[in-house]
């Protein structure tokens, strides 16, 4: 496809889809040698539902409040006027096979989108770790240091790779020193969290993986 096909099909796109605000930003970007043509996806959460004068489409249909059923094709800024906008919303419900809109409390909708990305980001937080470093030397300061970081993490909603290991030039403890040292850091944290995956213990390090206990 030609340069020239490309931006009179983008062109088009804009119009019938883009806020007018934005078809200028767009038509300059095609003139710009980094220009390309890669989709890119946000990462903070579920968007909220496109609404009132920014959906962009001239003519929709109405999901009745009432019946639940569609209306006929209606010009959108028929169904915005006939709406209180301060109390109530039009929200894009779906664009194809053709745009469907519905109107909605303005409040619960905004408190609904709120309650979704709060819990997209519980989610998110639920698959990441966290790791804290622990010495088989630790003195008791830095001990309760530590554990305190590993309660906030976990306090968090985050899972906590606790990971022992010798410091360079530190002697090694003796084997049974170092199970009571791993029985003795893993009681600081089993009142908050438990041990998900069983504990990797080789001949010089420890990990031990907890997760939040549910309250």
């Amino acid at each position: 496809m030609s340069t020239s096909t490309v931006f009179r099909t983008l062109t088009l796109s804009c119009h019938r889809i883009l806020h007018p605000c934005y078809k200028v930003e767009m038509l300059k970007s095609l003139w710009s040698p980094n220009f390309s043509f890669v989709r890119t996806y946000a990462s903070a959460g579920p968007a909220r539902r496109t609404g009132d004068d920014k959906i962009p489409f001239r003519v929709v249909r109405l999901v009745h409040p009432e019946t639940g059923k569609l209306e006929p094709p209606t010009r959108l800024s028929d169904v915005l006027e006939s709406v209180d906008l301060k109390a109530f919303r039009v929200e894009l419900v779906t664009e194809e096979p053709e745009p469907i809109v519905k109107i909605v409390d303005r409040r619960d909708s905004y408190q609904k989108w709120k309650e979704q990305k709060k819990a997209f980001r519980k989610s998110a937080k639920a698959g990441e770790q966290k790791e804290i470093q622990i010495t088989w030397g630790v003195d008791d300061g830095d001990l309760k240091h530590k554990i305190t970081k590993a309660r906030a993490e976990l306090e968090k909603g985050y899972r906590v790779d606790i990971v022992i290991s010798p410091r360079k030039g530190q002697k090694l403890p003796k084997p049974d020193e170092m199970a009571a040292r791993v029985s003795e850091i893993a009681s600081m944290l089993l009142d908050i969290a438990k041990e998900w995956k069983a504990r990797d213990v080789q001949k010089t390090t420890a990990v031990m993986s907890f997760q939040k206990t549910p309250s």
